[in-house]
């Protein structure tokens, strides 16, 4: 582990969060809570929605010989920069080519512009830029990154193609934790633009998601020496920034992805046809809420970076998501300087190494899966007596406990070993003492409440707050769904405030109508 990362473990003081736990030893590790949590969810995209703001880059490397998907008004091989999809139902959603008749007058995405000039080295100050508006006459045109500005012309959509490659060999790349590829302004794009590329809040907006792409694949070439060959992303499914195609994928076949007959019927065409593969993409996405499968990613949990043991003032406000702002030049000077380093001393083949690295994403699924149901259960209401409440605690914790010699101290300590790979890794780890610290408090708690001489109430308020203070994502599930709905949470575009706060079982018919949560794309 490198020298920043075992100092910035020692800060003093806490960076301010919506729940602070009670156990002073969490103090130690700095927002060990939101640590945790960012291990738990990477790559996932239950959790990354939930915590929609991302803090964190990994390193990340994709095995050779990894199928991905493209969807594309071409069917000829993308050479250069492009986006790839993991799922194919969310890659066809972009074969198709917009015909428009005021195009010819519009600058090309790729050329250069003032926005380009400055992205990466100041804050975007043009006018223009801030005042542009876009059409989003369909969620199809407003999740199209070619976007351009609003005209009462109807665009002609015509079927494009869906393609798919392999990478070449192991790729190494950057994870965006979040939902980093969510065009808003509440917080996903906080890591790139402002720490990555050093632009404004909210400066980029969706007109300007290509010159996004461009500045990350320039930063990767210039600071990083082409280490990082693109970076990954998650909207509703994740994607790759691939910053050459022709470099580090192998074309393997482009289909067309227009409307066919099935034994003498005609393929519907109409909106309803397209709801229905909007409702298609989503559900393949929920099917990956709880991981992308096949070891298509590994993810470098050793050497990352986390904006949560910075001192930065993240919480800032009455919202509970964190924001980069209000952070001194300075101070993200450091942190660029500590991506940089983190960067350049990685090694991707430590990933390969089965015996090196320890999966502390496995770690916390293990403390998350121990606890998280027991303590629902404890706080479910069902518990009138504190007799019964005992009784429960001593059904988790008595293989903790020496009959012969009572000691709370040892019995913690016990506890908080369960899963503990090793003294020599955590004590090297950011990862680790986070997973330490957060098992430490929940067995802490646990014991505090498991005594005779502390009441029902108070034992719920220990039990009460120790679940405001993890914040597990899980506790958002919804009980399990139909075949023919998907447990639904906002992913950007898609969704609403009421999803987020009380995720619930849909179906195809209310998906369409579920839209607002990530605000006006309008005006981005």
């Amino acid at each position: 582990m490198w020298l920043f990362a075992l100092a910035i473990l020692v800060l003093p003081k806490t960076a301010q969060a919506t729940a602070l736990p009670p156990s002073e030893l969490v103090d130690q590790v700095r927002n060990a809570n939101h640590v945790f949590n960012a291990i738990h969810s990477s790559m996932r995209q239950w959790g990354s929605s939930i915590y929609h703001n991302g803090m964190s880059f990994f390193p990340a490397l994709v095995p050779a010989g990894i199928q991905f998907y493209h969807g594309n008004p071409n069917q000829e091989p993308v050479q250069g920069l492009e986006w790839l999809a993991f799922e194919p139902e969310h890659a066809i959603i972009f074969a198709r080519r917009l015909h428009r008749p005021y195009e010819a007058v519009l600058p090309q995405m790729g050329e250069e512009t003032e926005f380009t000039n400055q992205l990466g080295f100041g804050r975007i100050t043009s006018s223009a830029q801030k005042a542009a508006k876009f059409s989003l006459n369909s969620v199809t045109e407003s999740y199209d990154r070619h976007s351009m500005p609003e005209r009462p012309d109807i665009p002609q959509v015509h079927p494009g193609w869906l393609h798919t490659y392999r990478t070449k060999e192991a790729t190494p790349l950057l994870y965006i934790d979040g939902m980093s590829a969510g065009k808003c302004d509440k917080g996903t794009l906080d890591s790139q633009d402002v720490l990555l590329l050093n632009a404004s809040v909210g400066g980029g907006g969706m007109l300007w998601e290509r010159k996004r792409a461009n500045g990350l694949c320039k930063l990767a070439h210039e600071r990083w020496n082409g280490k990082i060959k693109g970076f990954i992303r998650m909207e509703a499914g994740f994607e790759i920034i691939m910053c050459s195609f022709s470099d580090s994928l192998d074309f393997v076949q482009s289909v067309r992805a227009g409307q066919f007959s099935l034994g003498g019927a005609t393929s519907d065409s109409s909106e309803k046809g397209f709801d229905w593969a909007i409702w298609k993409w989503i559900k393949f996405i929920a099917s990956r809420y709880d991981g992308i499968g096949g070891r298509r990613v590994r993810l470098d949990y050793d050497h990352f970076f986390t904006a949560y043991t910075y001192d930065f003032d993240l919480f800032s406000g009455k919202t509970d998501l964190p924001r980069l702002q209000n952070i001194s030049a300075e101070a993200l000077d450091r942190a660029r300087d500590d991506v940089d380093r983190m960067v350049r001393s990685w090694d991707p083949l430590n990933i390969l190494d089965e015996k090196s690295p320890v999966d502390w994403q496995s770690i916390a699924d293990m403390v998350v899966e121990r606890y998280a149901g027991v303590l629902k259960y404890l706080l479910g209401g069902t518990l009138t007596k504190v007799e019964d409440l005992l009784e429960e605690l001593e059904l988790i914790l008595r293989v903790f406990i020496d009959s012969d010699a009572r000691n709370k101290t040892a019995e913690v300590d016990r506890c908080v070993a369960q899963f503990n790979p090793g003294e020599g890794r955590i004590s090297t780890s950011i990862v680790g003492n986070s997973i330490q610290a957060v098992t430490r408090e929940i067995c802490e708690t646990l014991f505090a409440a498991f005594d005779v001489d502390v009441t029902l109430s108070q034992a719920m308020d220990k039990l009460r707050s120790l679940t405001e203070y993890l914040n597990w994502s899980v506790w958002k599930k919804c009980p399990q769904c139909a075949f023919n709905e998907v447990c639904f949470i906002p992913m950007w575009p898609f969704g609403t405030a009421e999803d987020r706060e009380h995720p619930r079982c849909r179906n195809s018919s209310e998906l369409s109508r579920r839209m607002g949560y990530w605000g006006n794309p309008r005006s981005r």
